[in-house]
């Protein structure tokens, strides 16, 4: 590498305090990686199609992705005609680096590896896996109110989607991307009632809905005319969704209550991706909605309905129906259930849909009932919050890690589907995502979030060192459990000790001290303890519990 591209690749770069303190946590493999990976064969240029190539090997879309509209246009504009959806073959790094600006700290992290999923490769491998083992499974039946719609063909249909809380994507099977193929869409149904409860506790309160429903699973299927204590069981039934729906919006017309709720189910979905509505399966199920009108009634006379605006049973019923007829794909689906997953900030344009504790309330629902009478079951095997609807979805939501839809129309006696609930049970088999599976490297089951299902010493290493300086205590506790040597130091000889000394992190000195047990006085190749560090940068706090301690100087062990 010549000086010059050196100095071009290290100011895409530039901005990091105290490199120089932190020789691994610089980004010398990144550096690399663009220069070696990405240039063309004289390895001046960067080649562009192989740049977007490394971001969709890592699980992000760049031509669709709302995070890289920007990015996209800046590169876009070095095409050199009047083209303007056209990419460049190639760009000088200077080129490159300018067009990459707004956006290089997200693809630094994605290029580094340091995304929730870091090794998106093996673990996509494995759900392909899952899915072409659930694929032979013939049984169930299609919903009798689908099969007289447009919602798919006659052929069976079968898709996963994946959609990570830092928007890393994964499809397989009638996923139907971006809503192309009509047939691959289907309705939200039952999945409204998860939407319009995270609406309705963040525009009132959970104390406001919880005057209308309960929280308690029914034990009945959800469709079941059950009240308890004079409210439904909770919002994921349907008589939940109908009181649910009445607080939404009340003292708007029709046409802008509905505007409003197909909005927000938009932004759950990232706005890029298809949410669209399925006019002949509204009016099907207005056709038959005798037993929806009827608990109307009944739930009407209960006074189940909101109390303070006068809304009417037609207008109700109206728009539940309509809220049902919304549809979508697999894809688009997953990116909403990545939305709780992320705690109600949609991982695509980053807008806060709706409140975190909305979806604590809303996922704690899914847990115990929204897999309708399977739930309890389901919370045994698989552990995960999850709805499922009538159409053959089942969305899936592993918190703070990544939201996921299966569809398969076929659905078993508890309407939920076949494979949806076969897929469920062998993920949770392969993975760590049991709510109540442990930690620890014991177990069979792989952690993905992990760089490297089976790190060596050296990534470990570089994680512990990353989190030390950062502040990271969750990563540290959990390679704490794990037995990890946490006094291994990088080539300068600067341990997890040092770095977290440079990074002001007391909490974490404190953790490698009291609870980890490390050398108080390592010497790195400059001859400088973690007590050096403390009064180069006069961290007084870390100084006076480093000295109580009993650390000392680098000068002071010299001349012992």
């Amino acid at each position: 590498m010549t000086v010059g591209r050196e100095a071009v690749v290290r100011s895409l770069f530039a901005g990091r305090q105290r490199r120089s303190e932190v020789s691994l946590v610089g980004a010398p493999e990144l550096e690399e990686k663009l220069v070696k990976d990405f240039t063309d064969e004289d390895g001046v240029d960067i080649v562009v199609a192989k740049f977007l190539k490394g971001l969709q090997q890592n699980g992000i879309r760049p031509l669709s992705d709302p995070r890289f509209e920007n990015t996209m246009k800046n590169i876009r504009s070095f095409a050199g005609n009047e083209d303007s959806s056209s990419i460049p073959e190639s760009m000088s790094l200077e080129d490159f680096s300018r067009a990459l600006t707004s956006n290089m700290v997200f693809i630094q992290q994605t290029l580094s590896g340091n995304l929730i999923i870091p090794e998106w490769k093996q673990f996509t491998d494995i759900i392909t896996e899952i899915y072409e083992s659930c694929r032979d499974t013939t049984e169930g039946e299609i919903n009798s109110a689908m099969q007289g719609s447009k919602v798919h063909e006659p052929e069976d249909k079968f898709a996963v989607s994946i959609c990570t809380v830092d928007g890393q994507r994964f499809s397989i099977g009638d996923y139907c991307s971006r809503g192309v193929a009509e047939q691959n869409n289907f309705p939200l149904l039952d999945l409204t009632r998860v939407l319009l409860y995270t609406i309705a506790c963040t525009e009132k309160s959970v104390d406001y809905v919880h005057n209308y429903i309960g929280k308690e699973p029914s034990g009945s299927e959800g469709e079941a005319l059950t009240l308890k204590n004079g409210k439904p069981h909770n919002p994921l039934m349907l008589t939940g969704g109908l009181a649910v729906s009445s607080l939404v919006k009340p003292s708007l017309c029709f046409s802008e209550r509905f505007e409003h709720f197909y909005n927000k189910v938009q932004a759950f979905a990232g706005k890029s991706e298809y949410v669209g509505f399925n006019n002949s399966l509204a009016l099907s199920l207005k056709d038959h909605s005798n037993r929806l009108y009827a608990i109307g009634h009944y739930l009407r006379e209960n006074k189940c309905f909101n109390h303070e605006q006068s809304v009417t049973l037609e207008q109700t019923m109206e728009l539940f129906i309509h809220y049902s007829a919304i549809e979508t794909n697999c894809d688009s689906a997953a990116v909403m259930a990545a939305t709780l997953a992320a705690g109600g900030i949609c991982p695509l344009t980053g807008e806060k849909v709706v409140y975190p504790e909305a979806v604590r309330n809303c996922l704690s629902m899914m847990n115990c009932c929204g897999v309708n009478d399977y739930s309890g079951e389901f919370m045994f095997e698989v552990g995960l919050p999850a709805k499922s609807n009538k159409a053959g979805a089942l969305m899936l939501v592993i918190p703070n890690v990544l939201g996921m839809t299966i569809w398969s129309p076929k659905l078993d006696r508890s309407s939920n589907s076949v494979r949806g609930i076969k897929f469920c049970k062998l993920f949770t088999e392969r993975f760590v995502f049991h709510q109540f599976d442990p930690p620890t490297r014991g177990t069979r089951k792989l952690d993905p979030r992990r760089k490297d299902f089976n790190e060596s010493k050296d990534q470990q290493s570089l994680t512990i060192l990353f989190s030390a300086y950062q502040g990271k205590l969750t990563t540290l506790y959990r390679y704490l459990k794990e037995g990890v040597n946490f006094g291994w130091p990088d080539y300068d000889g600067r341990t997890a000790l040092h770095l977290a000394v440079c990074g002001d992190q007391i909490e974490v000195v404190k953790f490698l001290v009291e609870k980890c047990h490390v050398d108080l006085n390592p010497v790195d190749r400059w001859e400088n303890t973690p007590l050096d560090d403390a009064a180069k940068y006069d961290y007084q706090p870390i100084m006076k519990y480093l000295v109580r301690k009993g650390a000392q100087r680098g000068s002071e062990l010299m001349a012992q």
